[in-house]
């Protein structure tokens, strides 16, 4: 595994252009000696670790813009998030997305030369993933003349959506068709995401395929007979075959990203959401568990209680200390604070929705040092704040996802809707299974978890949501263009959102590099968007 770090070193400066490029002269400079010279293995590895790795940053586990959109967490210092600020400004995330897409789009020109189809079908399922979720967040895109600088393409025209989710369909097709086609052998040791079996790239490429068409089914052609046809191919169905890959010890750059050495300022800033322990203690979920710390001053309303300690130890076996203080409301600290709490008699207690600035306000937390510490509002678990861990992956798409697909395709009676509820239960099934749980035979009798049958298509569609959203976790990515489509699960007026001053943001805003340096292409990109570049204008994905 460890392999693959050496051999980044050749390929590294592809990935290393500027993010904010006063203009795309980088382009013209840069030679292609390291992706020339590189087989196609090496550049294999590079590519997983390089995709995997920015996929899941972007989602949460360093970029936390998504992750709090969505209410997997929110900040109690730096809470800019919480009322989706970030999305007022232009974001230069792209670059971020785009970096990866140099070195697979290079490469894909090589292997092509080298009639080498199975690896030109693996990357082309990279250039796939990586073109979506750079459309998903800011809509229309330059999708066919970006990244082309060495051609003389300095400012790029813009793609629209509508145009670009077709051609990525057909990559994903293509890449099918390549990697069944090829003969060359892919080495497994340089695979390291699926060891050299063809079979699963498939899955891979048909699965992705599958969340773009389901995400696309309001305004594809011929979306509904796609989506059937593609649910009786070969898909990614055991937690096993997940396309992601481990974090490593050592060097940070191989890190799980919210690893700091020990409960840091910068881990501590960013807290569970009230609507993710709530939504888990519901459930009755072990997950809660898996990815939440238990309170350090938890509140009791029984004065015998005060100053009780509890001793907990997680499934992962990470070990906590809990101290319960009575909400005495005669103490004169406590009078202001104490009416402010929303969570006692519990280890667990999130941090409430669109909370903007005023700390006290979370739990009545109002014994602390500095504003990132809150001790009463739980920390992510120890698990989330180590380097590496089995558990910790750069996840890309996984089983879970696909059978939560495969329910709302039956509701929406795109396949069979006969089997909804088991595509349902065994997304649940296999979404615990991802983190260490094994669920209790019980599961699916909690009203909140058991899947409404005869209920109506809505209430069915917002249980499939509910848990691909807790499946999705830190996959920012995929829960906000999953919750943006749907508005499921019911999350946009919780907590002090209710008031409903703060509407749920739909796209990214263009970096400024693209207006200052690319303005002829910018402007008639931004023509044509309802509210203009806004986070409120509608892509063409969601009108």
């Amino acid at each position: 595994m460890k392999k693959q770090i050496s051999i980044l070193l050749l390929t590294l400066f592809v990935l290393t252009a500027c993010e904010k490029q006063l203009l795309r002269e980088d382009e013209l400079l840069q030679k292609r000696d390291a992706v020339e010279s590189a087989t196609p293995d090496l550049l294999l590895s590079s590519i997983i670790q390089q995709t995997a790795f920015a996929y899941q940053s972007e989602g949460g586990a360093s970029n936390r813009t998504l992750a709090a959109s969505v209410q997997y967490m929110q900040g109690n210092r730096n809470s800019d998030d919480n009322i989706y600020k970030s999305f007022t400004k232009p974001k230069s995330d792209l670059y971020g997305i785009t970096a990866p897409i140099k070195l697979v789009q290079a490469s894909i020109n090589d292997v092509h030369k080298l009639g080498f189809k199975s690896y030109e079908g693996i990357f082309l399922i990279f250039k796939a993933l990586l073109w979506s979720t750079a459309t998903d967040l800011y809509g229309d895109i330059y999708y066919t003349e970006g990244l082309r600088g060495q051609e003389g393409i300095l400012f790029p025209k813009f793609d629209e959506q509508k145009d670009i989710y077709p051609a990525l369909i057909q990559d994903l097709k293509n890449a099918t068709a390549l990697i069944t086609e090829g003969t060359e052998p892919i080495d497994k040791t340089y695979d390291i995401l699926y060891a050299g079996d063809k079979a699963k790239w498939i899955k891979f490429a048909n699965s992705l395929r599958l969340r773009l068409l389901m995400r696309g089914s309001k305004n594809l052609p011929g979306a509904a007979a796609e989506i059937a046809a593609v649910a009786a191919l070969p898909l990614i169905s055991t937690v096993a075959e997940n396309a992601s890959i481990p974090y490593l010890d050592g060097d940070r750059t191989y890190n799980w990203p919210m690893s700091y050495d020990g409960y840091s300022d910068n881990f501590m800033i960013f807290r569970p959401s009230k609507t993710l322990v709530d939504s888990l203690k519901a459930l009755n979920d072990d997950r809660l568990k898996v990815w939440v710390a238990p309170v350090e001053k938890p509140w009791t309303n029984v004065s015998a209680s005060n100053g009780t300690v509890v001793s907990t130890t997680d499934p992962n076996g990470f070990t906590y200390s809990s101290t319960y203080e009575y909400i005495d409301r005669s103490k004169s600290d406590l009078k202001t604070a104490s009416k402010f709490i929303v969570d006692s008699l519990t280890l667990y207690a999130g941090y409430t929705a669109g909370m903007y600035e005023n700390v006290l306000a979370a739990n009545g937390s109002y014994d602390f040092p500095t504003t990132i510490f809150n001790y009463k509002i739980s920390k992510f678990s120890k698990l989330l704040n180590a380097k590496s861990h089995s558990l910790l992956k750069a996840c890309m798409i996984q089983a879970d996802e696909v059978q939560f697909l495969l329910a709302e395709a039956a509701v929406k009676g795109y396949i069979s809707s006969a089997n909804a509820e088991t595509y349902y239960k065994n997304g649940v099934t296999l979404a615990n299974s991802r983190w260490g749980i094994t669920i209790a035979g019980t599961y699916f009798n909690n009203t909140s978890a058991k899947f409404p049958a005869t209920g109506s298509d809505n209430q069915k569609l917002a249980k499939i949501a509910l848990q691909k959203w807790l499946g999705h976790f830190l996959m920012g990515v995929e829960a906000y263009a999953d919750h943006r489509r749907t508005r499921l699960p019911a999350i946009e007026l919780n907590g002090e959102l209710i008031n409903g001053l703060h509407a749920f943001p739909l796209r990214f805003r263009y970096p400024e590099t693209e207006t200052a340096n690319n303005s002829t292409n910018y402007k008639a990109a931004i023509a044509k968007l309802d509210k203009g570049d806004t986070e409120y204008s509608k892509m063409w994905l969601i009108q």
